[in-house]
């Protein structure tokens, strides 16, 4: 499942939302308590919540019991009109409150702070399962996000108990302030292609949400593709392969990924046999007899061979992705330029 973020305060929250809907990304991510918003909240937040609930986009919300004063309501399920589908609690909520407001609301409870034992004490409360999520907290300072043993053994704690697992990638192009840093839930991720990271994160949970309010390019449309399709897009530079759809081989080589039917009968004239570096793009040529024509990607540093030429490359920025290559899986190659 992938989501999006907005904020009251993003003059561009709006086209966020409209343009996640018209992908088909339906469900979206918003805060209503954090200190830095400010300005006639009330009105802006109903008109971004109605759009939202009008073009089929669930909104779960973060509040805190700060959030009743700071946007001038009176109980929390006066959200429920607003669109307002799941809610995400800060810490304070008492046993009694939660338990109330999960009658009304999917509960997402705090993932990265939660411990067994309190856990527990929700779950015997009476609270079914299935009206809550596992909710991990997204991190604004650098060098504060989680490190990923402890992300994983809190997973694993919620698995466990059978609750789904969300978690934040950050944005790609505009960053939300005042850092403007990312909003990931991994500090390893902070600096990550967005893509990458969000591909990372759909192998450990249930939904990825971006952080940041920015999905400018084709994130939204990438991560729904690997999601659904398992196809994955990488960028690249070449001079001779165009962009294209390749799938790969069933087996997995240790040094290189291989593209099927691409060997050639036409003549491959040994050029640029130089030295392959990790993410380098290849065909082999009339050297290499029956493989004539047969393209791979590096998957570590090779030596020259007189029988491959190098073609291309992967861009720096995509390496990571090609960690999450599997057997059989669809391959993206979106030619960037020349090498």
């Amino acid at each position: 499942m992938i989501g999006i973020s907005f904020y009251l305060q993003d003059p561009d929250a709006s086209n966020q939302i409209i343009r996640a809907a018209n992908l088909g990304v339906g469900r979206a991510f918003t805060s209503l308590h954090i200190p830095e918003e400010k300005g006639e909240l009330v009105g802006r937040m109903c008109e971004l919540l109605k759009l939202a609930q009008t073009l089929g986009v669930d909104i779960h919300a973060d509040v805190s019991l700060k959030t009743l004063d700071h946007l001038g309501i009176a109980e929390f399920t006066d959200l429920a009109p607003l669109g307002v589908k799941g809610i995400r609690l800060d810490d304070g909520f008492d046993m009694d409150t939660i338990t109330a407001l999960s009658k009304v609301f999917s509960l997402s409870l705090n993932a990265s702070t939660l411990n067994e034992e309190e856990l527990l004490a929700i779950l015997e409360s009476g609270i079914k399962p299935q009206s809550l999520i596992a909710w991990h907290n997204f991190y604004p300072r650098p060098e504060t996000g989680l490190v990923e043993a402890f992300f994983h053994e809190q997973n694993r704690m919620f698995k466990k108990h059978g609750l789904p697992i969300y978690a934040f990638i950050p944005g790609s192009g505009s960053k939300r302030g005042p850092l403007h840093a990312g909003l990931p839930t991994l500090e390893k991720h902070r600096f990550m292609n967005p893509y990458a990271a969000g591909v990372d994160l759909l192998s450990h949970v249930d939904a990825v949400f971006v952080g940041d309010q920015g999905t400018e390019g084709n994130l939204l449309q990438n991560l729904s593709s690997y999601e659904s399709l398992n196809i994955l897009s990488v960028r690249m530079e070449s001079e001779r392969l165009p962009s294209g759809s390749y799938k790969l081989r069933p087996d997995v080589s240790r040094d290189v990924f291989r593209l099927q039917n691409t060997r050639v009968t036409a003549s491959v004239e040994p050029n640029h046999t130089v030295g392959r570096s990790l993410g380098a793009i290849t065909m082999d040529n009339d050297e290499y007899g029956r493989y004539r024509g047969e393209i791979q990607i590096c998957k570590r540093d090779l030596q020259a061979d007189h029988r491959v030429n190098v073609i291309g490359r992967v861009v720096e920025e995509d390496l990571p992705l090609l960690a999450f290559l599997k057997p059989c899986h669809s391959l993206v190659l979106v030619n960037e330029g020349r090498k």
